[in-house]
């Protein structure tokens, strides 16, 4: 997978309820929707240890949430970072998410090219830094995450739910939705979006999908 230049979402998804199998993580919809336990699948599907270490002496100026260390099988989460991650579940969840993406997507091939990661041969490690315009495989670690963090399977079925119960969805559904999968509002968002469940505009009106929105707009011109 790591040759993959181009994944679609379709593939994703495969790519992910795949792994959620493996664990026998429940894809059948039974009105009780769970969070994904990323920290198992990280240390007992695949043999990873999760550790917490300072890296910023990676940074360069950047921020670093995490790395990897390919050869030692290991995670990093930024020790800098810890604060954040204690008041942000959601965050630490989908960091770690990034970081297995990355690792199915992208480390197991050194020889290609890898413009989301820098590679420091002396230590072996590649981490993950901010950029002002993001390379396709960091797009690729982040389309990974919330796919196996927020099942299709399980997501579609509860929004449809809650649009029934509801007629429409506020944000308190939404908060609601992000504590049932340990996320972050801002990966449920574009989660959503990306399935077009709903639409949330600049302004944070919550829309039925892509197509209620530009309507509104068509009707306001």
């Amino acid at each position: 997978m790591a040759n993959k230049s181009f994944i679609t979402l379709s593939q994703m998804e495969t790519i992910t309820e795949n792994i959620l199998n493996k664990v026998q993580y429940s894809l059948s919809w039974n009105g009780t929707p769970t969070a994904v336990p990323i920290d198992e699948i990280i240390e007992f599907q695949y043999n990873l240890d999760i550790v917490w270490e300072p890296i910023d002496h990676f940074s360069h100026g950047d921020l670093v949430m995490a790395a990897i260390l390919p050869t030692q099988r290991k995670i990093i989460l930024n020790d800098s970072c810890k604060e954040l991650y204690d008041e942000k579940i959601g965050t630490l969840n989908f960091t770690m998410a990034h970081e297995l993406g990355h690792w199915v997507l992208h480390v197991d091939d050194k020889l290609n090219k890898q413009t989301a990661f820098v590679f420091d041969e002396e230590q072996e490690i590649y981490y993950c830094r901010s950029f002002s315009k993001k390379p396709p495989e960091e797009f690729q670690a982040d389309m990974f995450a919330g796919c196996l963090l927020m099942p299709q399977p399980i997501l579609t079925p509860l929004i449809n739910l809650l649009k029934d119960e509801y007629q429409q969805i506020k944000f308190p559904q939404l908060y609601n939705i992000c504590d049932i999968f340990k996320v972050t509002i801002t990966a449920l968002k574009v989660r959503l979006h990306t399935l077009n469940l709903l639409y949330i505009d600049k302004n944070g009106t919550i829309y039925n999908s892509k197509e209620d929105y530009t309507g509104q707009l068509t009707l306001k011109i």
